[in-house]
């Protein structure tokens, strides 16, 4: 039967490539040029077919309700700065504020422009020790594939030192000079180089203190509590980095692991270096190392635990870890757990100063907040909200995945009062990759919906923890990498049959979400299975798996995903499930697709082909919507006005599509 439908037209090319002697058409190869008038029209084409479909659903008095319930952004990053702190935090409404904050953590005054940085978006603060005219700030250009460090003077209010390409930096307090690591893509080679670098304030000098000859996709840079020592990781891949240990006093480097290791690190003692280690065990041990490599084991493996890195307080050394997906604090000394505010929750270091550590804090019912640890007291010192949620229950379960029955972690959050007859609308989370962890949290980061707000509408939230993420150590995250991504898609899809079997929702009333490597998830489990989902929020997704490997960070995520130029077998595999090319003449579901133009991360054309083609190729009358963000980038957000009506947009498209739930 046909369909009738009124897409905005999209042309196709006779694009036909050949990979490893098979032939691939690639119809709207045309899209990959952003700047292209065509382009641009269909773009634009696009966003008005969106909006018009949003027209008559309230978005305005959707934004205005957002804006009115919106709980305030609790702080990614805290460091004493004067007599109190400089912390950031997301933005009201999209993007990130540097914030001043006194000793009792009230917020005195928001660092709202730095002249000279005007084509940056500024998301951290580091602050030199014991200065405040100057400051470290980790900042990007939009649409830049790697952050830029900067270093600013904040009484002249102008930049006094740039470097672009850099994921870490840190302020030695024992030389006053800023660290940082450098890594570039060469696009022709699919190859990385980093380098290890400090700028000198004191006198305007840049170095280069080191720099490996071999690829490496990444570098890592930490510091010691003193300022002495700088650790520097050369990382392959996503799980294991070769260590470095750098005397900042005398510019000594010594190499501490003859070959890449799974270390987190903690700090240093005189010349031991001390790391969480998942090289030996998934588990993890705490392990120090001296400057010769002679290793030294300070915590055995735990039969429960999974340690992820840590930090020293007060002269003793504590593990952060998890425990079937929970986050655990650990004397390593001891091996005793530190009580948390919830057993179900994430944590993670926002911060020290000379006494106390600053921890992040949240779980599905209890609002995020800033823990002080001073290695006796674990105390709140800010909280976005004290308001309890007696009535929801937070389970956890284990599903068979659909490929290989492995059993796969998620929590199942609801009312006290739910019956499981099926008639719940649930929305799911998941991303299942890179070695990312995903804890449990108040807040779902795609669409940002709360999850107690979501529960009290009527809801069930899911939210599950997919091989190719780092919940169970290095095996789980390489179980869904490279030649076994597909695990990811039948790992969720086992989920929501489990979810379905147990009656707690039915097929076509479940609303999936995802970003990034999770819109890669979205993408494929709506070719897969589009008979399972309600709706698909699908935001800033890889789609096109043959051609990433060209995008600007490609030679960084063929790590993951692998390089179709490799093989015939590894080009094969990839287009098994690029969802670009498993687009067929289906009826498929409701599926909301966002994309940004300035996203160098995923390049646009990702969302833009996906969603050409799947206009073309539905059956359905369902609609598939894509919503291009003239400034969006990887934060999915763009400016202030375009995050909030994508957020409201994102909302009323899971109202309008699931069943029994009117708001969220």
């Amino acid at each position: 039967m046909s369909v009738e439908k009124n897409y905005p037209s999209c042309k196709t090319v006779d694009v036909v490539e050949t990979w490893h002697g098979v032939e691939l058409a690639d119809p709207y190869a045309w899209l990959r040029d952003k700047t292209d008038p065509e382009v641009l029209d269909f773009v634009a084409r696009e966003n008005a077919y969106t909006d018009e479909w949003f027209s008559t659903r309230g978005v305005d008095e959707k934004i205005a309700e957002l804006k009115a319930s919106q709980l305030p952004e609790n702080y990614m990053t805290v460091a004493p700065f004067g007599d109190g702190f400089i912390a950031s935090r997301s933005a009201d409404g999209g993007g990130y504020d540097i914030v001043l904050l006194d000793a009792d953590f009230h917020e005195t005054s928001t660092m709202a422009d730095f002249p000279g940085l005007e084509d940056m978006e500024v998301f951290r603060a580091l602050p030199a020790p014991g200065r405040t005219d100057i400051i470290g700030l980790f900042a990007q250009y939009m649409g830049a594939a790697r952050p830029t460090v900067v270093v600013y003077d904040l009484e002249t209010k102008q930049p006094l030192f740039k470097a672009d390409g850099t994921f870490s930096i840190a302020w030695s307090r024992a030389t006053g000079k800023i660290y940082y690591a450098l890594t570039e893509s060469n696009l022709e080679t699919h190859e990385c180089r980093s380098s290890w670098r400090c700028y000198d304030p004191a006198t305007g000098k840049e170095e280069t203190l080191f720099a490996p000859d071999e690829n490496y996709i990444i570098a890592y840079l930490e510091m010691s509590q003193d300022g002495r020592w700088a650790l520097f990781g050369a990382a392959g891949d996503y799980s294991r980095a070769l260590w470095f240990a750098c005397d900042t006093t005398t510019g000594a480097v010594h190499q501490l692991s003859e070959s890449p290791e799974a270390w987190q690190y903690l700090d240093s003692v005189d010349d031991r270096h001390c790391f969480v280690s998942t090289s030996d065990s998934d588990r993890g041990c705490a392990i120090a190392i001296a400057n010769d490599g002679t290793r030294e084991t300070l915590m055995p493996e735990s039969e429960n635990l999974f340690l992820t890195g840590g930090f020293s307080c007060a002269g003793t050394l504590y593990a952060l870890a998890m425990e079937d997906v929970s986050a655990r604090l650990i004397d390593v000394a001891t091996g005793a757990p530190i009580e948390l505010p919830d057993p179900m929750g994430e944590l993670g270091i926002a911060g020290q100063d000379d006494t106390r550590v600053y921890l992040s804090f949240q779980s599905f019912t209890c609002a995020p907040r800033i823990l002080a640890f001073d290695g006796s007291t674990l105390e709140t010192v800010y909280a976005v909200s004290d308001v309890a949620h007696p009535d929801i229950v937070v389970e956890q379960h284990f599903a068979p995945s659909t490929g290989d029955g492995t059993l796969i972690p998620y929590y199942l959050v609801h009312r006290k009062d739910a019956k499981a007859d099926g008639s719940a609308p649930a929305l799911m989370y998941a991303y299942g990759g890179y070695n990312s962890s995903n804890l449990p949290w108040y807040t779902e980061m795609v669409t940002m919906v709360e999850v107690p707000r979501w529960i009290a509408a009527g809801g069930i939230y899911v939210h599950i923890n997919l091989r190719g993420g780092g919940e169970y150590g290095p095996a789980w995250h390489e179980a869904g990498m490279l030649m076994q991504k597909r695990h990811c898609y039948e790992d969720f899809i086992g989920v929501a049959e489990q979810l379905i079997a147990d009656g707690w929702t039915r097929a076509g009333n479940i609303g999936i979400t995802g970003c990034s490597n999770g819109g890669l998830l979205m993408s494929a489990l709506v070719t897969m299975r589009p008979d399972l989902w309600g709706c698909v929020i699908d935001s800033v997704p890889h789609t096109d798996m043959i051609h990433f490997a060209d995008d600007d960070r490609g030679p960084m995520y063929i790590t993951e995903y692998g390089d179709p130029r490799e093989s015939r077998e590894m080009f094969e595999y990839l287009r098994s499930y690029s969802p670009y090319y498993n687009v067929r003449e289906v009826a498929y579901p409701p599926v909301y697709i966002q994309t940004g133009e300035c996203d160098n991360n995923v390049p646009p054309y990702h969302g833009k082909k996906f969603a050409a083609r799947m206009q073309a190729a539905t059956t359905g009358t369902a609609p598939i919507l894509l919503r291009v963000l003239a400034q969006g980038s990887h934060n999915r957000g763009g400016t202030p006005e375009e995050f909030w009506h994508t957020i409201a947009e994102m909302h009323l498209f899971l109202v309008t599509h699931l069943e029994g739930i009117s708001s969220c």
